[in-house]
């Protein structure tokens, strides 16, 4: 039933006087039976349970033979159904029909009656089986005694106080008992904040020093870890009261942590006072080497609690190891300097820390220039030298830092004291080298140069890294005009190669964008009469103008024929190429389709200009790109599917291809006003504006494709015409093929240059 109708039964059953009487086969009463009070004590339904215990009263009106203690065979009888719902009267009578008050409930971990009445906090059923004889140190399946399931559940002090008042000689209560987990009834208190109970026990002898199984926390540990005001009323009566126990102020945990490590990972200020005042090791080193210093230092943006500590310390004459080295090598400034903990670093450098311990100048640059100032001040004023070069894990030096965050305040002080411009760190990077990876403005580069040349230091302009690149090469991969010609000015060659071969020219020609920077490049060498190799081949065999053919640069590939780059011989480069080139892990696999598709026809008109001629069989080449990367429109009514799609509509107006066109407009135009209004480079130029990020998926792929049909549409009628014409051995007129082959898609004018071809040969 459900629990209101069983509910409603239940108690109908027992208001009729209805007593039930279980007999076994021979017609005596039996005790070995399973009865609803079993069932409902073992039922796990949480959403009754607050409501177990008015059934349970109705049941037990019903099962009245108290004089007969039924039992299932599990072991659970009436007599702990009776504990777990408190029906003390119940108990009671069982108890003075001679009931044994231990009675155990044999299924695994279940508690015995007295565990259930203390679980249960009622207090008039633990007193009424403590005067019958209860074991206070009863186990349950967990090894606890009731004093460990009080100081678990509900640190209920007077029950405690109970346990030891009415327990007799025989059964005197374990205060220090340790359960299955090794912890002692007072560490499970402290550990769950009950800190009357916990008082209540270190007044009756429980040892403090105990370590418990898991951690190998004693109670003072666990005492830093509970809640500060709490703990610190504790504190003040553990310290001050002598009866008790000596504590063990520096005992170490299993991570070899003292309370104070503990007491300072926890923040609290009253508990790390009362500690140090009692004698705590305020140098104390855990498991890892880390003082209670290191902790303060690696937790704590606030220098609150470290100004604390150390107070405290200078109060009582305790000098704190500044400079302790934890077991990574690590000082106290180190790891305040690594979480940004700036503040407590200032207090660290100020008390004398040193400066040249790890590397805590090299983490100050990356602040701004007023903290490298302050540092400098304080080290000054206390007569102290730091390395000003020193160079961390990653072969960085403060001038690193200071450049690579572009604080520009820091870079010249570190310069006009004394840093090393020409110094490299793990990647072979000097400094320069990181200004060039970077975005600084142009004043900062040109300010670094000038620094240096104030304070009589030539900067390395040639310096190759790991990967073999110089300044130079990253400036031009960031597309840094002016930092360009600056390095140039400087004396950069403008022919290095790095470890893949390429100059810097070629590194211009792999550029994402095509914004004239070789023509700019190409100018700049000429004023400073430098020579540009403008047919280097990489490691790959590979020129600047084939890197610029594959990367579709139409402008660098005007800007390097116009400099005397020889024609290419082969024309287009081949789908691997592209295919590497664009890779789809980085690029947008659709837009690479329309950038390819528009890009191709735009370095055709280009090549056109310088001479190059074309002939059919690359015009095939050329369309089996098409075929190979999937750019011919299948359906004939996919425009009109689009343009149905209201959400794709909207975003479409909003999507402008040019000024005058949007992309919603240039979908209906049929692909011979397309051609006429809209030019490759055009096309081109949208592919490479990155617009689509408001369109989904499908959206691109079907758009993308419809474009590349559009675009492409002249060069493909271009060249089918006279292939067509020569297939139906020219005895159609012109016009007449014209007209037919209008109305094909660049599929099948494709297929008509095939056929030709193949008929040719």
């Amino acid at each position: 039933m459900k629990y209101d109708e069983a509910k409603s039964f239940i108690e109908f059953v027992a208001r009729s006087g209805y007593k039930v009487k279980p007999k076994s086969k021979s017609g005596k009463q039996s005790s070995r039976c399973t009865t609803p009070l079993h069932h409902l004590c073992q039922r796990d339904d949480f959403m009754f349970r607050s409501n177990w215990p008015v059934v349970a009263d109705s049941l037990f009106d019903i099962y009245d033979g108290i004089h007969v203690n039924y039992t299932d065979r599990s072991g659970l009888s009436h007599f702990h159904v009776a504990c777990w719902f408190g029906r003390t009267d119940v108990v009671k009578k069982f108890l003075e029909l001679g009931q044994d008050p231990n009675l155990i409930w044999p299924r695994e971990k279940r508690p015995p009656p007295l565990h259930l009445a203390m679980q249960r906090r009622n207090r008039e059923l633990a007193e009424l089986l403590l005067r019958a004889g209860a074991d206070p140190n009863s186990l349950d399946g967990c090894g606890m005694t009731p004093l460990n399931v009080i100081c678990e559940n509900h640190g209920d002090v007077d029950l405690a106080k109970m346990l030891f008042e009415l327990s007799d000689e025989k059964y005197r209560v374990q205060v220090d008992h340790l359960d299955e987990f090794k912890n002692t009834p007072l560490q499970i208190a402290l550990n769950n904040d009950y800190t009357e109970v916990a008082r209540f026990l270190l007044e009756m002898g429980a040892d403090p020093n105990l370590a418990d199984g898991d951690d190998g926390n004693n109670a003072l540990h666990h005492l830093c870890n509970v809640n500060e005001r709490n703990g610190n009323d504790l504190a003040d009566m553990i310290f001050g009261n002598d009866d008790y126990k000596p504590l063990q102020i520096n005992a170490r945990n299993n991570k070899g942590n003292t309370p104070l490590h503990l007491a300072v990972k926890r923040g609290n200020s009253n508990l790390i006072e009362v500690l140090l005042r009692h004698g705590a090791d305020y140098n104390a080193t855990n498991n890892k080497g880390m003082t209670p210093l290191h902790l303060l230092c690696k937790k704590y943006e606030d220098p609150t609690l470290l100004n604390l500590f150390l107070g405290i310390n200078d109060e009582l004459g305790q000098p704190v190891l500044i400079d302790a080295l934890d077991n990574n090598g690590q000082t106290p400034l180190d790891w305040a300097l690594d979480i940004g903990n700036i503040y407590s670093a200032e207090v660290l450098l100020r008390r004398g820390a040193n400066p040249n311990l790890g590397t805590p100048l090299n983490h100050i640059c990356y602040y701004d220039g007023h903290w490298v100032e302050l540092f400098f001040e304080i080290i000054d004023g206390r007569n102290q030298v730091v390395d000003i070069n020193a160079r961390d894990n990653d072969g960085y030096t403060p001038l690193h830092v200071a450049v690579y965050c572009g604080n520009r305040n820091s870079t010249e002080l570190l310069l006009r004291r004394g840093g090393d411009p020409n110094l490299v760190n793990n990647d072979g990077m000097t400094p320069l080298h990181l200004i060039c990876k970077g975005d600084h403005d142009d004043d900062f580069s040109e300010r670094f140069f000038t620094v240096n040349d104030e304070v009589g230091q030539r900067v390395l302009v040639n310096v190759q890294d790991n990967l073999g690149n110089t300044p130079l090469h990253l400036a031009l991969s960031r597309g840094h005009r002016n930092l360009v010609e600056l390095l140039l000015r400087r004396g950069s060659d403008p022919n290095l190669v790095n470890a893949e071969g390429s100059t810097p020219l070629h590194v211009i020609c792999m550029r994402d964008q095509d914004d004239g920077f070789a023509k700019i490049y190409f100018e700049i060498n000429k004023q400073f009469d430098w020579v540009v190799q403008v047919d280097a081949l990489d490691e790959l065999g590979r020129t600047p103008l084939q890197l610029a053919l594959t990367s579709l640069l139409p402008d660098a590939i005007d800007a390097l024929l116009a400099n005397g780059a020889a024609l290419p011989s082969v024309f287009p480069p081949t789908v691997d190429d592209f295919r590497q080139r664009f890779n789809p892990e980085k690029y947008n696999e659709n837009n690479v389709k329309l950038r390819i598709a528009s890009g191709i026809l735009v370095v055709l008109e280009c090549l056109d200009k310088h001479g190059y001629e074309m002939d059919q069989t690359i015009a095939l080449k050329i369309m089996k790109l098409f075929a190979d990367f999937g750019l011919y429109e299948q359906s004939t009514s996919l425009e009109k599917y689009w343009y149905d799609d209201e959400k794709f509509a909207d975003k479409s107006k909003e999507t402008m291809v040019m000024p005058s066109l949007s992309l919603y407009d240039l979908i209906q135009l049929s692909p011979t006003k397309a051609a006429k209004r809209v030019a490759p480079a055009d096309y081109f130029k949208f592919a490479c504006s990155m617009k689509w990020g408001k369109f989904t998926k499908e959206h691109e792929e079907a758009c993308f494709v419809h474009l590349c049909e559009k675009l492409s549409r002249r060069f493909f009628l271009g060249w089918a015409l006279e292939c067509f014409m020569e297939l139906v051995h020219y005895r159609l007129p012109v016009l007449c093929c014209d007209m037919i082959i209008e109305n094909l898609n660049n599929q099948d004018l494709y297929n008509i240059c095939r056929a030709a071809a193949g008929r040719s040969s």
